[in-house]
């Protein structure tokens, strides 16, 4: 929204209650270039309305009439007074608090100006520069994250078709969940009844959305060509170590020889730092929303003794890291970092109903670390841990390996479909390529997988609310990390007893306890697999590690044989994203087809698309695509499944 012209502009006293004078105090009309004067003295605290006039829309140039309103109060006199749609959102989140009162006003402004990008939203004023125009990050001002701010919001309501209320509500939703213009609090999807996982069953990201679009709009006059420029990455201090020969090419001798290194990451500030979180605070962080804080971004880990194959070397780091994480029995939180654990302060933070939108934590894992299939109460779980795509994202980080780019993105949507540039989120180009092993092909390529490989699983069932094309699609609803390792590679390996199904989910096993469910006979017979059988010709499955359920551990990839179908992650298998060593797959001339790149972009019904495919998959006689979109006006950047022929829209 850009100045409003011919405004009528009223000043209302505010009670030490919270209520608000219906008789103005002052009033005045804005002028041409949006700003107004007030006459005489006035006693603070106040209640700024607007009314009428006419904006510019910052993200098209079209001339709109205000509808509605536009409110902010000042609790002192300001230097200057600005009244946008980020000062109504501050003034409806007081007023949903109980009303105009100092502390109510005090937590809301917090919150928006936060999410605005840690600025006075109502005392900063813009600073416009010619479209086009491109700062560097030393001159990126308060008044040109407030332009870009201004855009954000007219790109998110122009895309969609939002009212200002309807964005005003957004901005509130948002900065009530700890997001902000450069990123939405996403991640993955609750655990479903028939231990699959369904796509993430709310959400808001429009206005974070928006800025995605106008930074990339040739109309932007805020200068910021790239959200990405609002959170640069700062990688912590690198790792130089030293590992036997062995340890090189062994996940089990890497993880005893670096323990130390491991304990001391887990005890060091996970949490990104800024906009409140301290050295001291961030373990139990409370206003950052119920994700918590963002991850910090861990340094290289390096090593001169295993520069003959540094690709090898990054694969077994990730998979010591992943085995020292399912190691710290950790629950299925949707959190960003396994260390916070929500403050008591935050009563809503403890959630645990899998079928709420605002479920926290799974209610399978106990307090001391203990799976189990009874539903818990709140009391006696672990309200620590990660969900799927957190947790990918936090073992690439916490090895170091995505240190130089910033972190895989937490949100299964952007993870999954995101590459190059990204108009939905702010990413310049996420790590690793795309590959289009899927559910229809992967028993022929599964050899070509490498430790380390991302696979990515739909929900079983056709999107309930999506753009329309999309709904005889599939929802990318989780990732999971592929070992490279059958279940008799581990059961008779030198941690076998790590991996015994007689006692999965219990405290020291790395199964998931909802291990011996994923096992169906091919036969039809309905008599149990029993612990005994798995590992035994034909009835040997590949292993990979996620976190579903009760949090991190290993669960099987059942390929289909003559005893065993197939199971979900199978199944469902979308496709594949390589991060370690992706050049690889460009020398590979089996892999080489399946390299799934942008087909073409566009304006779809919520925003933005991308559409991507592979030049095997567009040959294929069952040929699928991918489409990255947001799933709704209110909705999240989300990665749809769809037969080829498929619009996008």
């Amino acid at each position: 929204m850009g100045p409003l012209r011919n405004a009528s502009v009223s000043v209302y006293a505010v009670a030490a209650d919270g209520s608000a004078s219906d008789q103005p105090i002052a009033q005045a009309v804005t002028r041409d270039d949006g700003t107004f004067v007030l006459g005489g003295a006035v006693h603070y605290p106040v209640l700024v309305r607007a009314t009428g006039g006419v904006y510019d829309e910052e993200a098209t140039g079209t001339r709109t009439t205000l509808q509605g309103d536009l409110e902010a109060v000042f609790t002192a006199a300001p230097a200057r007074m600005i009244v946008s749609v980020y000062s109504n959102a501050i003034v409806q989140a007081a007023r949903a608090a109980g009303g105009l009162t100092g502390a109510n006003l005090a937590a809301a402004m917090a919150q928006v100006n936060a999410f605005a990008g840690g600025f006075d939203v109502q005392q900063t004023a813009p600073a416009f520069v010619a479209p086009g125009t491109a700062l560097a990050a030393a001159a990126l001002s308060d008044g040109a994250k407030m332009a870009l701010a201004l855009g954000a919001e007219s790109q998110s309501r122009t895309d969609t078709g939002a009212s200002v209320q309807d964005s005003t509500q957004n901005i509130v939703a948002q900065s009530a969940n700890g997001d902000t213009l450069a990123e939405c609090n996403t991640g993955a999807g609750n655990p479903a009844a028939d231990g699959t996982l369904a796509a993430p069953p709310g959400g808001n990201c429009a206005v974070t959305t928006g800025a995605a679009g106008y930074a990339a709009n040739p109309r932007n006059r805020s200068g910021i060509a790239s959200v990405a420029m609002l959170k640069p990455v700062v990688p912590g201090k690198p790792a130089t170590i030293t590992v036997s020969d062995g340890a090189c090419r062994d996940r089990v001798a890497l993880y005893n020889e670096q323990l130390p290194l491991f304990t001391s990451r887990k005890n060091d500030v996970q949490a990104r730092l800024g906009h409140g979180v301290t050295v001291d605070n961030w373990s139990s962080f409370a206003d950052g929303g119920s994700w918590g804080p963002r991850a910090a971004v861990y340094g290289a880990i390096t090593t001169a003794s295993c520069a003959g194959d540094v690709a090898t070397f990054q694969r077994e780091l990730l998979l010591a890291t992943e085995n020292y994480w399912v190691d710290q029995e950790l629950n299925y939180c949707h959190h960003h970092i396994p260390g916070w654990l929500p403050p008591a302060s935050r009563p809503s933070f403890f959630n645990s109903d899998t079928s709420s939108k605002s479920m926290t934590c799974a209610p399978h894992r106990r307090s001391n670390g203990v799976q189990t299939t009874a539903t818990l109460a709140n009391a006696d779980i672990k309200w620590q841990g990660v969900d799927c795509s957190d947790f990918t994202s936090w073992a690439y980080d916490f090895a170091g390996i995505t240190h130089a780019s910033g972190n895989l993105q937490t949100g299964i949507g952007t993870q999954a479909c995101s590459t190059g540039s990204d108009p939905l989120a702010a990413v310049t180009d996420q790590a690793g390529v795309l590959l289009d092993i899927n559910q229809d092909n992967v028993a022929q390529f599964v050899d070509h997988l490498r430790p380390g490989d991302l696979l990515y699983i739909t929900e079983t069932a056709h999107p309930q609310a999506a753009p329309q094309s999309m709904m005889s699609g599939f929802v990318v609803s989780h990732v999971v990390t592929w070992t490279g390792k059958r279940f008799s590679d581990l059961r008779n390996g030198p941690e076998g007893q790590r991996y015994d199904p007689a006692v999965a989910g219990a405290s020291g096993s790395r199964l998931g306890g909802d291990f011996g469910g994923f096992f169906s006979r091919a036969d039809g017979g309905t008599t149990k697999v029993q612990p005994s059988e798995i590992g035994t010709s034909d009835m040997d499955p590949w292993m990979i590690i996620d976190s579903h359920y009760a949090g991190p551990a290993y669960r099987p990839f059942i390929l289909k044989t003559p005893k065993l179908n197939a199971d979900w992650y199978v199944t469902s298998l979308s496709h594949v994203r390589r991060v370690i060593d992706p050049e690889s797959a460009s020398a590979d001339p089996v892999l080489a087809p399946l390299i799934i790149t942008k087909e073409a972009t566009g304006q779809g019904q919520f925003s933005r698309y991308v559409v991507l495919s592979s030049p095997a998959g567009r040959a294929a006689t069952n040929a699928h695509k991918l489409v990255y979109q947001l799933s709704g006006a209110k909705g999240v950047p989300t990665c749809y499944r769809t037969p080829a022929d498929t619009p996008a829209q």
